[in-house]
């Protein structure tokens, strides 16, 4: 690490961005976090109040950025209990994620019979650009998706304008309060990239803005980031590229530029000792819209 090297954003490098994803998913456990929330806040909040539906008609479902699947699946086994037949448009823009989303599919089809899927390997802005708002649809998702878009406001407003009449829309980004949050805003400027992520913050002000009405539900979530402090480790080194959102970090901060980042991980703002272990909070905010009936 001797002078800094021109940085590259993180999901640039495809291949490094997975890696560094799963990594991710290892520490912090995400999808058990998931898998709790989707058993209360979705069974209790979102399913009961979804507009009733003739039994011979389908219930339309939009998944924004959905990833391999695994957070999609217990919607749709949540969602088969109370509709039979369901139409589950995927907007993912990774080929290698939509594969391994329909490899799940093939292992776990006997859990969703009835769920029909309709790919699209596009962005969302891509997939607006070419559908527009001519397919409404009954429950919409954007789960930790919204992040990077151009302008958050638009997109969701577009989402909304998505929705049937009674339909329900859920939304999750990271809460300002998560020390991952936290040690992200700083980025942009210690590290000069230019890269700056959407927060929960930013929907609740939109909806504000819109007048549209809300149910939020905050959910606490640790992940453990003890190895990104460990320089002979690769999978602190992928773990602090999701974090930083930034490509091979280690390889191309000089040693100064390194340190401080380090050190501002390490502080009490961002991270907190727990024994042996260093935890961050990646606290996260759903967003529940639901569009008035006609």
């Amino acid at each position: 690490m001797a002078d800094s090297k021109p940085m590259m954003i993180l999901f640039n490098n495809r291949d490094r961005c997975f890696k560094a994803y799963e990594i991710y998913l290892v520490y912090s456990a995400k999808y058990e976090h998931q898998d709790t929330w989707t058993k209360t806040v979705l069974l209790d909040k979102i399913v009961p109040h979804l507009p009733t539906i003739n039994q011979d008609n389908e219930l339309r479902v939009l998944g924004v950025g959905s990833g391999s699947g695994e957070v999609d699946f217990p919607f749709l086994t949540a969602l088969l209990k109370k509709y039979p037949i369901i139409t589950n448009r995927v907007v993912e823009p990774d080929e290698s994620q939509i594969i391994k989303y329909k490899a799940l599919v093939q292992t776990k089809g006997h859990e969703l019979q009835g769920v029909k899927f309709d790919w699209r390997q596009q962005t969302l802005e891509q997939y607006r650009d070419t559908d527009g708002v001519g397919t409404k649809f009954h429950f919409i998702s954007a789960i930790h998706s919204l992040y990077h878009v151009d302008d958050i406001d638009s997109f969701l407003m577009y989402l909304y304008d998505l929705l049937e009449p009674g339909g329900i829309m859920i939304s999750i980004l990271l809460s300002d309060q998560a020390g991952l949050r936290k040690f992200r805003a700083r980025m942009p400027d210690m590290l000069k990239h230019g890269l700056r992520e959407s927060s929960s913050a930013d929907m609740l002000s939109s909806f504000d803005r819109h007048d549209i009405p809300y149910v939020l539900s905050r959910h606490t979530s640790e992940m453990e980031i003890t190895k990104c402090f460990d320089e002979t480790s690769e999978d602190g080194d992928l773990l602090l590229d999701f974090c930083l959102q930034v490509s091979e970090f280690k390889k191309t901060a000089s040693a100064t530029k390194y340190k401080e980042v380090i050190e501002h991980m390490a502080s009490s703002e961002c991270s907190k000792k727990d024994g042996s272990k260093i935890l961050m909070s990646n606290d996260w905010e759903a967003v529940i819209v639901t569009k008035p009936s006609n």
